[in-house]
């Protein structure tokens, strides 16, 4: 079962399906950012595997064939930066899958703060210092981690 380009957004959310896209953050292709999910054939297609989702609702459409997709539910607000013990467990997770080879997809609402954290959380697990994190993702993502706090507290890990 797939999401398909009608399905609506997620409450709060006015993104047009035709402005959705995976942003690679990693160098091998793995690990990707992203805003809400409208169609789920994109997902599948890139090969992505696992799926962190951070907003606020279920994404429509996911699929529920077994053993295709780990689709993990942890929402989250664009505040302050979140539990850090389910944080840390969240993003070894995701640092041990794409270690693995799995294609792994952070999204969120907007695509840029919240996915951007938990994936920067990942690649900083995957051995990439804090500030060169923070560098990385705005550059694979114009105008991601604009919510402070979460770029301070990536570029605090050193």
């Amino acid at each position: 079962m797939s999401g398909t380009d009608t399905d609506p957004p997620a409450p709060g959310y006015d993104i047009p399906p035709e402005l959705f896209s995976l942003t690679q953050v990693d160098d091998a292709g793995l690990l990707f950012i992203s805003p809400v999910i409208h169609d789920w054939n994109i997902v599948s297609s890139s090969g992505i595997d696992t799926v962190i989702d951070l907003e606020g609702g279920l994404d429509v459409g996911v699929p529920t064939v077994p053993n295709q997709v780990l689709y993990i539910y942890f929402p989250i607000l664009d505040e302050d930066v979140p539990d850090l013990e389910k944080l840390d467990a969240l993003a070894s997770l995701g640092a041990t899958l794409v270690g693995q080879g799995h294609h792994v997809l952070s999204h969120c609402g907007m695509g840029f703060n919240r996915s951007a954290l938990v994936a920067g959380l990942i690649l900083h697990k995957l051995g990439m210092p804090g500030p060169r994190v923070v560098e990385r993702l705005r550059e694979r993502r114009p105008g991601a981690l604009f919510n402070e706090r979460f770029a301070a507290w990536l570029e605090s890990l050193g």
